[in-house]
C-alpha cells in the first residue's frame, strides 16, 4: 500500500515537473508574443555581446538578457553578432534574435538615384527615406566638392546611417564603375578624370536618350576645339541653383563660373551625377560635323552642322506653333 502511494507521489511529482517545464519553455521567448516591431542599430561601438544585450534590453526586444548572454557565450553566438540595422518584434522570439544578429540579415531601405541629380536632390531623397540627416550629408558632401562622383544607381542603405558612411559607399560605387570600365582608356583632348566627369555631367543633363550622349559629346568636344564657348543650358541651370524646363535669355547673363555662354572652356566641377553611358560617351564620343543641337520637342534633338541651319529650323518651329495657336 505503501509502496502504491510512494509510485503516485512520484508520478505526480514527475507531472508537476513536466507541466512546470512546459510553462517555463512557453514563458521563455521561443515563439513571438508581439505584432509590434522596432527598427534598432547595433552599432559598431557595440563590440562586445553584452552592449549588443543592453541595447536589445533597453529597447525592449530581448527578455531574459542574462540567460540569453550566457546561452549565447556557451554556444559561441556572440562571437558571430554583426553590427548593422535590424527589424525586431518588442519583444523577439530568441530564434530570431539569434539567427538575424548571427547572418546579418539587417533591415534596409531601397533607394534609387537617378542619373543627373544633384548633390541637393540626392541629400532631400536620403533624408524623405530616413537615411540620414540631409543637411549633414548635404554639407559633408560639398565641402569634398563630391559632385559628379555620388554614383547614380540603386542602393539598399541602413536607416539612420552616418552620413559619410553613406557617401563613402557611393563614392566607392563610382570607383568601382571607373575601375571596371574606364581606367586606363585615351580620352580626347588628354581629359583629366575630372573633366571627363564634368564634360559626362553635362551630357546627362541634356538627353535621356543613351544613342544621343556620343553625338552630343562630339559636338562639345567640337566646340572646345574650335575655341568655342559651350553654350550650355544645363551649366546656366547649375548656376541659378534648380534645374528648369526652359532656359530664358535673362538667365544667360548670370555671373557664374558655371555659366558657359559667358565663359570659355568646361565648367570648373561637375554639376550632376553622370552614369555609366554619358561617361562612356566621354571617353569615346561619336565623329561628328555637327556643331548645335536643339530639342526636337519629342523627346530628343534635332542636330545642325551650321548656325544658319539651326536658326532657320527654331524660326520654322516658331511658325508652327504661331500657326496652332491661330487655329
Amino acid at each position: 500500500m505503501e509502496g502504491s502511494r510512494s509510485v503516485g507521489k512520484k508520478t505526480l511529482f514527475a507531472l508537476l515537473c513536466a507541466i512546470s517545464t512546459v510553462l517555463f519553455a512557453w514563458k521563455l521567448p521561443l515563439l513571438p508574443l508581439s505584432r509590434s516591431q522596432e527598427i534598432v542599430k547595433i552599432p559598431k561601438e557595440a563590440k562586445t555581446a553584452r552592449a549588443v544585450t543592453e541595447i536589445l534590453t533597453q529597447r525592449q526586444v530581448l527578455r531574459y538578457p542574462r540567460l540569453f548572454l550566457a546561452l549565447a557565450q556557451i554556444a559561441g553566438w556572440d562571437k558571430k553578432f554583426q553590427r548593422g540595422s535590424y527589424i525586431f518584434r518588442r519583444p523577439e522570439a530568441w530564434p530570431v534574435l539569434i539567427r538575424k544578429l548571427t547572418r546579418g540579415e539587417r533591415f534596409t531601405v531601397k533607394v534609387a538615384i537617378p542619373e543627373g541629380w544633384r548633390i541637393e536632390q540626392i541629400a532631400q531623397r536620403l533624408n524623405e527615406a530616413s537615411i540620414v540627416n540631409g543637411r549633414d550629408f548635404l554639407y559633408l558632401a560639398k565641402i569634398q566638392n563630391l559632385e559628379g562622383r555620388l554614383y547614380p544607381t540603386t542602393y539598399f542603405f541602413e536607416p539612420n546611417s552616418p552620413p559619410q558612411e553613406i557617401i563613402d559607399q557611393m563614392t566607392e560605387q563610382f570607383e568601382r564603375v571607373w575601375r571596371e570600365h574606364f581606367e586606363g582608356k585615351p580620352a580626347p583632348m588628354k581629359f583629366t578624370k575630372r573633366e571627363i566627369i564634368t564634360l559626362a555631367s553635362i551630357v546627362e543633363r541634356e538627353t535621356t536618350l543613351t544613342q544621343e550622349k556620343p553625338l552630343i559629346a562630339g559636338i562639345y568636344i567640337n566646340r572646345l576645339k574650335k575655341g568655342w564657348r559651350l553654350e550650355a543650358d544645363p551649366t546656366v541651370q547649375y548656376a541659378l541653383g534648380a534645374w528648369k524646363s526652359r532656359v530664358l535669355y535673362k538667365d544667360l547673363d548670370i555671373k557664374s563660373a558655371f555659366n558657359t555662354y559667358r565663359r570659355w572652356g568646361l565648367p570648373p566641377a561637375p554639376i550632376a551625377s553622370p552614369g555609366m553611358d554619358s561617361l562612356a560617351a566621354v571617353i569615346k564620343p561619336a565623329e561628328t560635323e555637327f556643331m548645335y543641337f536643339m530639342a526636337s520637342g519629342t523627346g530628343g534633338h534635332i542636330f545642325f552642322r551650321t548656325l544658319e541651319d539651326h536658326n532657320h529650323y527654331k524660326r520654322l518651329q516658331k511658325k508652327e506653333k504661331k500657326k496652332k495657336i491661330e487655329n
